[in-house]
């Protein structure tokens, strides 16, 4: 019987971590952390996260896709992943502009992360994955054609709602391209805290990205997005954890910084948060 995929991938990387490698994800920014000074030029912002020392960023969405590709090539700042909307059952379930956006950054290194949404079902309902798979699987079909990859991101209330929606998902549409998302906030918000950190570990295998963020610790389902999207390093949340989990179990893949609605100047919370990140991954690597 054929092994799925992903589980043959899992098995090489571990063998390849064995060794106790340097644990060192890249950290990218998400692009949100500018929404609340919208007067900030993209140039600016790709300058700003370049400066701190970020290893790329996140785009929201297709809006200004290619002039933002020309500043980020300016910049020589990679981006990592894409925000796109799916319906799962709409006639037209994503930006019909995705295939070309696709093909303009073949061989680049780009996923999209895919948040996913349903009329007909509730969130986390099994029953839409009749609809959703096929749909990812055609969808990651052609985008495998230009070495383009996507990641199920979880989102609290949208139908793609929890780590195991995403998990189950990966499974099904098992292709080589399609991984899941751990979102920590996400997780907080909608899912059972004590069952963090054995979710997280479980998830692993199949994760082709994660999110972080300062945050509270507590009855989080019942907190504000204030206390649970916060700058790295402020919260009573213990997100060194996290990053100890992903090392200790062999994750590589990137790491993301969730930056919504964060009030204030970007500069001063994004150099605290990349400030809070090295002293992580330095702590990280002490022995």
């Amino acid at each position: 019987m054929r092994l799925p995929y992903i589980l043959l991938v899992t098995f090489f990387t571990l063998s390849l971590n064995l060794s106790g490698q340097r644990f060192d994800p890249a950290f990218f920014c998400f692009e949100d952390a500018f929404l609340q000074t919208k007067n900030v030029p993209f140039e600016d912002q790709a300058d700003m996260l370049k400066r701190l020392g970020f290893d790329g960023i996140e785009l929201l969405g297709l809006d200004k896709a290619e002039e933002k590709l020309k500043v980020l090539k300016n910049f020589r700042l990679p981006l990592y992943m894409v925000y796109i909307q799916i319906d799962i059952d709409k006639e037209e379930p994503y930006d019909p502009k995705l295939h070309d956006f696709i093909k303009s950054v073949s061989h680049s290194g780009v996923t999209l992360w895919l948040h996913i949404h349903s009329d007909k079902f509730k969130p986390s309902d099994p029953e839409g994955d009749k609809l959703a798979v096929p749909l990812i699987q055609k969808l990651a079909d052609y985008a495998q054609q230009y070495d383009v990859n996507l990641a199920l991101y979880p989102h609290s209330f949208f139908w793609l709602e929890k780590i195991d929606d995403s998990v189950r998902l990966t499974e099904k549409i098992n292709r080589r391209n399609v991984g899941a998302v751990f979102n920590l906030c996400h997780f907080l918000k909608t899912d059972n805290r004590p069952d963090l950190e054995k979710k997280l570990i479980g998830s692993i295998p199949y994760l082709a990205a994660v999110s972080i963020n300062g945050a509270d610790d507590g009855n989080t389902n019942e907190m504000d997005w204030n206390r649970l999207i916060q700058p790295l390093g402020e919260g009573s949340y213990d997100v060194l954890n996290v990053l100890r989990l992903l090392r200790d179990n062999n994750y590589n893949g990137p790491v993301g910084l969730q930056c919504y609605n964060i009030p204030g100047d970007p500069s001063v919370f994004l150099n605290k948060s990349i400030k809070t990140w090295n002293k992580y991954i330095g702590e990280l690597n002490k022995n």
